[in-house]
């Protein structure tokens, strides 16, 4: 009974098909079903499709910040101009003069002296005397004497003179006198106040744009091969795939 089911099944299958197969043409010469016998093909077709797909995009958002900024206010600095000038003063002075005179005096001076002194000295020598002898011929003959010889000796003797001597005799002294010496004063000419810029920090609140990588989506069309059933005759066929 199953069987007999499961046939019926497959009968009912082949005649819906069967069925279809003649309501159709064929794609390539437009001969009916029931002219031909129409084969059932599977084809890849081109078609264009929407799609939906996804990018990065950067889009500016709007954040709060702390901003660090500098400003210059004016500070004001005062200024003097100033000379100075040079005059003679009257100054007085004390200078000390020392002078030196010489005068000439006498130093008695007691100087003990070496002196050579003569001395007389006896003794007993011999002299030659010329004699005459028996025969009537000089002849010198010694005969004995008394000699005196006088001989220097050393002696110290001491006496009292007087030595003339320089003697410099220095006196002092002091002197005012008055003299002229540079000074200098410094007097103001003028004042001048001017303004120079100081940096100052300061912070504030601003809203800046940041850059965001956000996913959209969006819609394309695109081409795609897509599965599409087709009926041919089998003349067709044939061809075509020759």
């Amino acid at each position: 009974m199953i069987r007999s089911a499961s046939l019926l099944l497959c009968f009912l299958f082949m005649g819906s098909s069967l069925a279809d197969a003649n309501a159709q043409q064929c794609c390539h010469c437009g001969k009916h079903g029931q002219e031909c016998h129409l084969v059932k093909k599977t084809i890849m077709v081109p078609t264009v499709i929407t799609e939906t797909r996804v990018k990065s995009c950067v889009v500016e958002k709007e954040v709060e910040r702390e901003e660090t900024y500098t400003v210059f206010k004016q500070v004001p600095v005062k200024k003097q101009y100033k000379k100075e000038c040079c005059y003679l003063a009257d100054e007085v002075k004390t200078k000390t003069i020392t002078q030196t005179q010489c005068h000439r005096v006498q130093n008695p001076v007691s100087r003990t002296m070496a002196v050579k002194v003569p001395v007389e000295e006896c003794y007993e020598g011999t002299r030659l005397q010329r004699v005459c002898d028996e025969c009537g011929r000089e002849v010198c003959v010694e005969t004995p004497c008394m000699c005196k010889k006088t001989t220097l000796e050393k002696d110290f003797r001491s006496d009292c003179v007087s030595v003339e001597d320089v003697v410099f005799e220095k006196t002092t002294k002091q002197i005012d006198y008055c003299v002229k010496t540079p000074k200098k004063h410094t007097e103001l000419c003028s004042e001048e106040i001017t303004y120079t810029l100081e940096p100052v920090q300061k912070t504030r609140k601003v809203v800046v744009c940041v850059p965001e990588i956000v996913k959209q989506t969006y819609d394309v069309r695109v081409t795609k091969m897509l599965p599409k059933t087709i009926y041919c005759c089998e003349a067709c066929c044939t061809h075509h795939h020759h």
